[in-house]
């Protein structure tokens, strides 16, 4: 009997470090955290300043830069991204993905048609996100925009490419 209470005392013994060192190397795989650092409690990212906008109407690109954080590491200051920017003749703000919801290629502006270009596979977008044509699945993907204090602020995503659902990754 006490030889059997040592093995048991032994074996618990033996065990709490070993687990404790596992949950502690392997806390960021359990978690599957991935965040995205220096946005407001809405999710909202500094993008650019309003004055920036074209006066035109017409959209520009800007990269998305936040600070990004993986399981294990943190990259300060990351391009995660970029979207199209436009102020709409009704002083509306619009904000688009840059990438096609087909492949996920870089979607280009093409300023004398007024539309969305892709590249990969010759489709276009009209400037309100609807498709011109039936390849890809579905239009462009819209995000939600703010201004504040002067600044334009984006509330980042990125969508699975090739289905028809919008559905983050």
């Amino acid at each position: 009997m006490t030889k059997a209470l040592a093995v048991v005392v032994g074996a618990i013994v033996g065990l709490v470090p070993i687990v404790a060192g596992a949950v502690t190397m392997f806390d960021p795989l359990i978690k599957r955290r991935r965040s995205v650092l220096g946005t407001d409690d809405d999710g909202f990212l500094k993008v650019t300043s309003a004055s920036s906008l074209d006066s035109t109407g017409a959209p520009r690109m800007f990269p998305v830069i936040a600070d990004l954080q993986d399981a294990w590491n943190k990259f300060p200051n990351t391009e995660i991204g970029s979207v199209y920017l436009w102020k709409t003749s009704e002083g509306e703000i619009k904000a688009f993905t840059s990438r096609c919801p087909h492949l996920g290629c870089t979607v280009n502006y093409k300023a004398g048609e007024k539309l969305f270009g892709c590249p990969c596979h010759d489709s276009s977008f009209n400037l309100d996100g609807t498709r011109n044509n039936e390849i890809p699945p579905r239009g462009m993907d819209s995000l939600d925009v703010k201004e504040v204090d002067g600044e334009i602020l984006v509330k980042f995503q990125k969508f699975r490419a090739g289905i028809h659902d919008r559905i983050p990754v």
